[in-house]
């Protein structure tokens, strides 16, 4: 490396550290601009913004060195979990015990299409660490209690992270603990137990429902249909856990804002093959994703004494958003 200044300005010559090309930068920018600024007398205005163009740079080239994601281990892939909900009227909050996130992992050198794995069910012997479907991997997740109701509206958190086995990832289980409760309002609360009393839930995962991000990481999204998870019967409630996987590349998503606030409308989104629903934010807002390309009816439910709206022929495209105009609904 060769450092010298010529005529006031610094120099340097084979190096491989940025910041020390920076410092030269700097250097130089500030001899232009003294210079500069004595001739014309007008120092301040000119130094702030250089000083801060400057500082954005080296502000932009750390934000960058810190999003680098370190290299997966040979032979592992990064895989990210993530969770929200369809949301359900007249309950408060339901609250899962989640202790562990695996997925399982088809290892062979094989090619399976999706089809293939429809003969894996989700058995007793599917507790088996190996089969011929693959191998269960169990990621790093920090074991707490979720609220399902706050993941609504586009909303989703991480539940597990972690290197699992390079090869094809067909399926996952979520295991729940036994604190699982449902409140209906701010006082009154049951518990949540399993209605076949397993602590296993499983969701299928097909290759169009993964995302593979720029940092090479793997994306799961997991639906958790609550409208349809949550039983009543003789009294009491009871956990049946249903959930899908989609992706944001080929699935689509609808949203809008209804009106006004004391009608206290529910969206519920349907065609002949789905449905899923909305609660609205507390100014309207709504948002509805993993929807699979399609026509869809959007039923504005409202509470007496305003009525139900209905819109029809809503068309959602795949890693698209679909925007509704606003409802208002009336008496």
């Amino acid at each position: 490396m060769i450092t010298k200044k010529v005529q006031g300005f610094c120099s340097i010559s084979n190096s491989p550290n940025p910041f020390l090309l920076l410092s030269c930068l700097i250097a130089n920018m500030h001899y232009l601009i003294t210079s500069k600024c004595m001739k014309t007398k007008k120092s301040g205005g000119w130094m702030l913004l250089m000083s801060v163009a400057l500082i954005l740079l080296i502000v932009s080239c750390n934000k960058e060195k810190s999003a680098t994601i370190n290299t997966a281990p040979a032979g592992k892939q990064s895989v990210l979990v993530y969770m929200n909900d369809d949301p359900v009227p007249h309950l408060l909050k339901v609250l899962v015990d989640i202790r562990y996130v695996e997925v399982k992992v088809d290892t062979g050198s094989v090619h399976h299409d999706d089809d293939y794995y429809n003969d894996d069910h989700d058995g007793d012997n599917d507790h088996e660490d190996h089969d011929r479907f693959g191998q269960w991997d169990t990621l790093s997740v920090t074991s707490r209690i979720y609220d399902l109701l706050k993941l609504k509206n586009g909303v989703d958190t991480l539940i597990a992270s972690s290197y699992a086995n390079i090869g094809k990832i067909t399926k996952a289980r979520i295991t729940l603990g036994t604190n699982n409760t449902v409140w209906i309002d701010s006082t009154h609360s049951y518990r949540l137990p399993f209605c076949d009393n397993r602590p296993y839930i499983y969701v299928k995962v097909r290759s169009n429902t993964i995302d593979t991000l720029p940092t090479g990481q793997v994306r799961i999204r997991i639906d958790f249909d609550v409208a349809k998870s949550v039983e009543f019967d003789s009294g009491g409630y009871c956990f049946e856990p249903e959930l899908k996987c989609y992706s944001d590349n080929t699935s689509g998503k609808i949203e809008g804002m209804v009106k006004p606030r004391e009608a206290h409308a529910m969206i519920k989104v349907y065609n002949s093959t789905d449905t899923a629903y909305a609660i609205p934010e507390e100014d309207g807002e709504f948002k509805i994703r993993g929807l699979q390309p399609a026509s869809y009816s959007v039923l504005f439910k409202a509470t007496a004494p305003y009525r139900d709206t209905t819109v029809n022929n809503v068309q959602v495209l795949a890693g698209q958003k679909t925007t509704i105009p606003v409802i208002t609904l009336h008496q």
